[in-house]
């Protein structure tokens, strides 16, 4: 039986999947292209930590696309991309670079950010805005506003980021931000040798890059 030329086409689109205009946007960690570093100082030389897990996910609101040939991303709203995000680092994963007992590095982190009480650090974001202006092929600059959680202790934070999209639906977000430890009742770690002249900094900073893919 030869079916009608309109039948047909409203069999096609029947049959054809659904996408609805404006839907949410969500990206899931992924376990390859992912760093974290922790740089610090102290009076006798400065020191490093490094990681290579950051889970969570990104999810970015109606109409939120990232092109990098555009001069904005789609779908801002007076300059902000709406989006949510929560971050999760487990503070086990963090190993010193250190040519010498690097476990007593990692021992004495762990001890300081109570990592048995408090395995992890936790970033909830709160705020996204765009910073312009922007050059086709580049990653998109954009500051992110939220609240950091380090051993039990939450303050908020703000930081720039960039957005920049990959292949195969993914995308790496890449940055920086200084961490004062004591502000999270972090006393900063220093080996009990030397008889105590070693002095470590307060201040730190964690920078990343961390690969996510869209969920299907």
């Amino acid at each position: 039986m030869r079916i009608p030329t309109w039948s047909a086409a409203v069999l096609a689109l029947s049959l054809a999947p659904v996408f609805h205009a404006g839907a949410q946007t969500r990206y899931n960690a992924q376990p390859v292209g992912t760093s974290i570093r922790i740089d610090g100082t102290s009076s006798m030389h400065d020191w490093v930590m490094d990681g290579s897990i950051i889970s969570g996910f990104i999810e970015f609101g109606a109409g939120v696309t990232l092109d990098k040939s555009q001069a904005a991303p789609g779908g801002l709203q007076d300059g902000k991309i709406p989006a949510t995000a929560y971050v999760h680092v487990p503070v086990g994963s963090f190993h010193a670079k250190v040519e010498h007992l690097p476990e007593v590095m990692d021992s004495l982190m762990q001890k300081a950010m109570k990592a048995e009480n408090f395995p992890r650090v936790d970033f909830k974001l709160n705020e996204m805005t765009f910073k312009g202006p922007h050059a086709a092929g580049k990653p998109f600059n954009v500051d992110v506003a939220g609240e950091l959680v380090i051993a039990g202790a939450t303050n908020k934070a703000s930081f720039p980021v960039t957005l920049e999209p990959l292949e195969d639906g993914k995308i790496k977000v890449s940055g920086s931000a200084p961490v004062k430890m004591t502000a999270y009742g972090v006393t900063p770690p220093a080996p009990n040798f030397g008889m105590g002249l070693m002095k470590v900094g307060d201040d730190v900073k964690v920078s990343f890059d961390w690969t996510l893919k869209e969920k299907k």
